[in-house]
């Protein structure tokens, strides 16, 4: 049976928050064409057939389902990267008995995948899984990063460094809101539809401090694990806004823009061999132009991932596979 750390008071907190910086942190993952000449290829690719996401557009997210509830209503090829160590890590204790501490850092899109990705494991691995869960509405690379360097700025992430010390598996997606300079930041905005304008398109360098706060980070999530053989895997996420993007006639520098942080994030991931789960690939289709709430995986607000697409998300977590993270 999985258990709850006493998170459940935060979502009601952020969700508070403006809709526009809730969702900032999804829509500063994208990346310009440029971007995506730069990032390095993985060791070994698997691929996948995957349907496309949905996510909600209020600001309070509709209550996720425990398990999907019906079959997507398309699909689409995408490619899973993996990044494998070059040394063998020492094994993860599994069976009947045995408790891993799962740990989700995520921003508002990672609502309902913590508990969806634990009942994955247990029925994967035979554990018992104690679930820490800092999914947290507008929680960005800069806020987790005050945290762990003693430097708390929210108290929603109170006890996320001791989380970390006993964490078997870390789930890893803040938004890159805080780490972009003006310029990047109001390109953000407008791209979320939140504020007028043309956005200017995202250059390959705006997106260097959101990959080296990801990349720190890690590190410190290595320091804490001191050497024990650890799970980590990485996400970028996908976006909710591709109807409106056509509408407004912004598509094209939007999906730039998107692009340059999820290869940010992807970098990150791969300076330690961590595999990486790219959710935008996924739901917005290899060319990201799938709108995921005509496929049926946005929530009741129009913005984030409901049930069946936290479910879809878990499953292709687990077909990662359960491999430790070898520490650099």
């Amino acid at each position: 049976m999985t258990t709850f750390g006493n998170r459940n008071g935060k979502k009601n907190m952020r969700e508070k928050r403006s809709l526009k910086y809730t969702f900032g942190l999804m829509l500063t993952l994208l990346l310009t064409a440029g971007c995506i000449a730069t990032v390095p290829e993985p060791a070994a690719t698997s691929t996948l057939t995957s349907p496309a996401a949905t996510l909600k557009p209020t600001a309070t997210p509709t209550p996720i389902p425990p398990t999907a509830t019906r079959e997507p209503t398309a699909t689409l090829t995408a490619t899973l990267t993996v990044t494998r160590p070059s040394t063998t890590p020492a094994e993860m204790p599994k069976g009947p008995g045995v408790e891993w501490h799962l740990v989700v850092i995520s921003e508002s899109s990672g609502w309902g995948l913590g508990a969806a990705f634990a009942s994955q494991i247990e029925k994967d691995v035979g554990v018992e899984v104690t679930l820490e869960d800092f999914a947290i509405g507008n929680l960005s690379a800069g806020d987790v990063l005050h945290e762990l360097n003693a430097r708390p700025s929210i108290p929603e992430l109170q006890g996320l460094s001791s989380a970390l010390m006993d964490a078997d598996f870390v789930l890893l997606f803040p938004s890159p809101m805080t780490s972009l300079g003006l310029d990047a930041f109001q390109s953000f905005e407008r791209c979320f539809g939140d504020a007028v304008g043309i956005p200017a398109p995202c250059a390959p360098e705006a997106s260097e401090k959101y990959t080296a706060d990801l990349e720190a980070i890690w590190t410190k999530v290595f320091e804490l694990r001191s050497g024990k053989p650890t799970i980590l895997r990485a996400l970028d996420d996908a976006t909710p806004f591709i109807n409106r993007w056509n509408e407004n006639q912004i598509f094209t520098v939007c999906t730039g823009c998107w692009e340059c942080y999820s290869a940010a994030a992807r970098r990150a991931a791969d300076a330690f061999h961590i595999p990486f789960l790219s959710r935008y690939d996924i739901y917005n289709g290899v060319d990201h132009n799938i709108d995921p709430g005509q496929q049926g995986y946005i929530g009741g607000d129009g913005v984030h991932p409901n049930g069946l697409a936290q479910a879809y998300t878990a499953g292709l977590l687990s077909k990662l596979g359960y491999e430790p993270v070898t520490p650099p």
